[in-house]
């Protein structure tokens, strides 16, 4: 977002949407009004936002967080989605990305796993603004990944990945961009572009492979993917660093890998991969935008462990309890600021968000155990963060 949020207002909106709409989702009414004065930044003035997901199979909604300069957070409030995700169980989709963030940070999208739509948001100086909820072109929808200018969604069900133009925040179907995954591929956990768009990556946790895809100039990817075999089993969660290296989460054997990538999609694993957690079920991952670092969500430990990146991608674990997040936190996503500077996980097992300051050497130190807003149930996911 190009502007601070000036007020953390929540307001009832329909938007115009266009005949690709499904309908207009609408906010809830607000608490309270938070303003800031004028004067120099410091560190309580607002410099970006957070957004997850309630997942709720009957009023799905992102629930957005205001970010201080400290890395604190306050909530602004919930955003009706206008679907349904899928409720009721700890990790429903088994997936990373369910919300997403263009890197422009002007607009946000979210899945409805359960009615098989996406639902977009503008950012503002004020909160989000609700665009449009338009039908996913597949069957389960449960992760995404946005250029600017076009976006990708994962349906999990129907072995598919669909494209979508971005006008305006609307999303405007393609359907000559709908690519099916390598055959054979199942249990599509995760997709993401890397740093240049150039290359639309899938993490498959059932098959054991990661599939590859080259884009083009307008978007349109590849007809057919390069399948990967990962170098450990489950890969879940996983992010890229700017030097074309895509690192994975690998819940089945506890570990994490880093891969070299060829401009045409062919994965080679670094020296010493996979590289052990040494805790249970770490699924989800991300970088921080130098790609120095790596960290790992691991749900069965209640944990974060950290990992530094070389600068030819391989990993060194940093401590296998990099962050603790406490017994019984559940943490089923996480990300970064976009100064890397703080990391933000989902306490799926308290329903708050956990953060964590970003030290110069990768180590973490915890700023707030748990932030609510959340609201108490089972079944939240994904983190977006800017």
């Amino acid at each position: 977002m190009r502007t601070h949020w000036s007020a953390l207002l929540l307001v009832a909106a329909a938007a115009a949407c266009s005949d690709r709409t499904i309908s207009a989702p609408t906010s809830s009414p607000a608490a309270s009004v938070l303003s800031l004065d004028r004067h120099e930044p410091d560190d309580r003035d607002i410099v970006g936002g957070v957004f997850a997901e309630t997942n709720d199979a009957a009023d799905n909604a992102v629930v957005a967080f205001a970010r201080h300069g400290d890395g604190s957070l306050t909530y602004v409030a919930n955003y009706a989605t206008n679907g349904q995700g899928i409720y009721g169980a700890v990790d429903p989709l088994q997936s990373q990305f369910a919300v997403t963030l263009t890197p422009n940070h002007k607009y946000l999208f979210a899945v409805n796993a359960g009615s098989n739509s996406i639902a977009a948001f503008s950012v503002e100086k004020n909160g989000l603004t609700p665009i449009g909820t338009y039908a996913s072109n597949g069957t389960t929808p449960v992760s995404l990944a946005a250029t600017n200018q076009v976006l990708y969604a994962l349906n999990k069900s129907s072995n598919t990945v669909t494209g979508f133009r971005i006008e305006g925040g609307r999303l405007q179907a393609v359907p000559r961009w709908t690519r099916a995954l390598t055959p054979g591929a199942s249990g599509g956990a995760a997709i993401r572009f890397d740093p240049e768009q150039r290359l639309l990556a899938v993490t498959e946790r059932v098959s054991n492979t990661i599939d590859v895809f080259t884009v083009r100039e307008d978007g349109r990817l590849s007809d057919k993917p390069v399948s990967n075999p990962a170098a450990g089993n489950t890969p879940f969660g996983f992010d890229w660093t700017p030097r074309r290296q895509l690192v994975s989460s690998e819940a089945g054997s506890g570990s994490a890998s880093s891969y070299t990538v060829s401009r045409r999609g062919v994965l080679t694993a670094t020296a010493g991969s996979p590289v052990s957690t040494q805790q249970a079920a770490p699924c989800w991952l991300i970088t921080t935008h130098d790609g120095k670092f790596a960290y790992v969500a691991n749900a069965g430990s209640g944990s974060v462990t950290g990992f530094s990146i070389a600068q030819n991608g391989a990993l060194t674990i940093l401590a296998p309890v990099t962050g603790a997040l406490g017994a019984g936190s559940t943490p089923l996503d996480l990300d970064v600021s976009r100064d890397s500077k703080f990391l933000y996980v989902l306490k799926a097992g308290s329903n708050t968000i956990g953060v964590f300051r970003v030290n110069q050497d990768g180590t973490l130190a915890g700023l707030a155990d748990g932030v609510g807003g959340l609201p108490t149930m089972s079944g939240q996911m994904g983190v977006a963060a800017f």
